[in-house]
């Protein structure tokens, strides 16, 4: 007991004196935390700015002009009487989309011929193409449902029999979970607890890595596993209360700060928090001790946010992916813990929806205690 406490006091000293991993454990969660949270404070997109090249200018053109420049998302920037102009500002990046309304249009569409209307989408942003798209599409499908539910009026047909004509099949969308539809809501939850998950690494990391080569672990040979884990679980144990209680902090204070949906029991998120925190730490201690130096395992980890993120499942499904990246993404530990924290905090699930990923994470939490014990024996033979 007094070797364990005496490890708590030397991490502890550690902590304080080497800014790197002070900075980074204790400044950067709750620094980055606002500053990517900033980004998407707004959460969606609006007023994207389009041009609409009008070669009919009549009565009907206007109004649908007007009609697409009330929608929230898009902005008319300019009405133009030739593509050319409007390219020009398309090629220079001053709109995003270009609306082409045809020769004829007005008659054509209320003689109930058919009219074309062109949508050109700078795909190169696809959010903001997607809501461009939308938007129009609304107006147009507004547009022509007046139109006909007028030609069925002018036909005699009583007003109420011309709205089910004019519109046969009226579709009703609910939006469930993330009901704004937008993609802050869907992103920011899972990028804040990136920052916490990769600071975590890095900063204890590095104490890791120190640990094996300047501190008490650099003999391993002197060690039982018994006595190795117990230093290394005196080193976590700072970690472990940080890091549960930056969890509380995000969920009861920067996740209502910046409006993120957050549902359920908070015991059992700060439980599956306290898992995976574990996972993650038994995960940090196996890799850190295969480096030399604290700097190299920062400059490797600072590379891996984004691809750790990518093959988590969150932003492409697993099931999309090559069979070998099938195979790494399940052995991460964030990809059982998004999906259970998603489930939870977003879709109101309940601790029997989740049962797959709480195993999830409890085998990953076996499998490497396993290989941190067979790591033991490879540097106790080494040393």
């Amino acid at each position: 007991m007094k070797k364990w406490i005496t490890a708590l006091k030397n991490e502890l000293s550690l902590i304080f004196e080497d800014k790197s991993v002070l900075l980074t454990c204790l400044v950067a969660p709750i620094l980055y935390a606002f500053f990517i949270g900033s980004i998407y404070s707004e959460k969606e997109v609006s007023e994207i700015p389009i041009a609409v090249v009008d070669y009919d200018h009549s009565n009907l053109s206007r109004k649908v002009s007007q009609l697409i420049n009330t929608s929230e998302k898009v902005a008319i920037q300019g009405h133009y009487s030739s593509l050319e102009e409007a390219m020009f500002q398309f090629n220079n990046l001053k709109v995003q989309g270009i609306v082409i309304l045809p020769n004829n249009f007005q008659k054509k569409t209320m003689n109930l011929d058919g009219s074309h209307v062109e949508l050109i989408l700078n795909n190169t942003k696809f959010l903001t193409s997607n809501e461009i798209n939308k938007s129009v599409q609304k107006v147009m499908l507004t547009v022509s449902g007046g139109v006909r539910m007028q030609y069925f009026i002018s036909n005699n047909i009583p007003v109420e029999i011309a709205k089910q004509k004019a519109q046969p099949i009226m579709p009703v969308i609910k939006s469930i979970y993330n009901a704004t539809n937008n993609y802050g809501d869907y992103l920011l939850p899972i990028l804040l607890i990136l920052i916490l998950q990769q600071t975590l690494v890095i900063g204890f990391g590095q104490s890791v890595v120190h640990e094996f080569k300047n501190g008490v672990l650099k003999d391993t040979g002197k060690f039982t596993f018994y006595n190795f884990i117990g230093v290394l679980s005196a080193k976590s144990f700072y970690y472990v209360i940080l890091y549960t209680a930056y969890f509380f902090l995000f969920y009861k204070l920067v996740f209502p700060h910046f409006s993120l949906s957050f549902n359920g029991a908070i015991l059992l998120h700060l439980l599956l928090s306290f898992l995976f925190i574990s996972v993650v730490i038994l995960y940090t201690i196996l890799f850190a001790s295969f480096f030399k130096t604290p700097i190299g395992w920062t400059e490797v980890l600072a590379f891996s946010t984004y691809p750790l993120f990518l093959v988590s499942g969150y932003s492409w499904p697993i099931e999309a992916m090559p069979n070998a990246l099938q195979l790494f993404a399940n052995i991460l530990p964030s990809t059982p813990y998004f999906k259970v924290f998603n489930a939870l905090a977003t879709e109101v699930a309940t601790l029997g929806n989740i049962t797959d990923g709480f195993i999830h994470l409890l085998v990953l939490l076996l499998v490497g205690y396993l290989l941190l014990y067979v790591r033991f024996w490879f540097l106790k033979r080494k040393s």
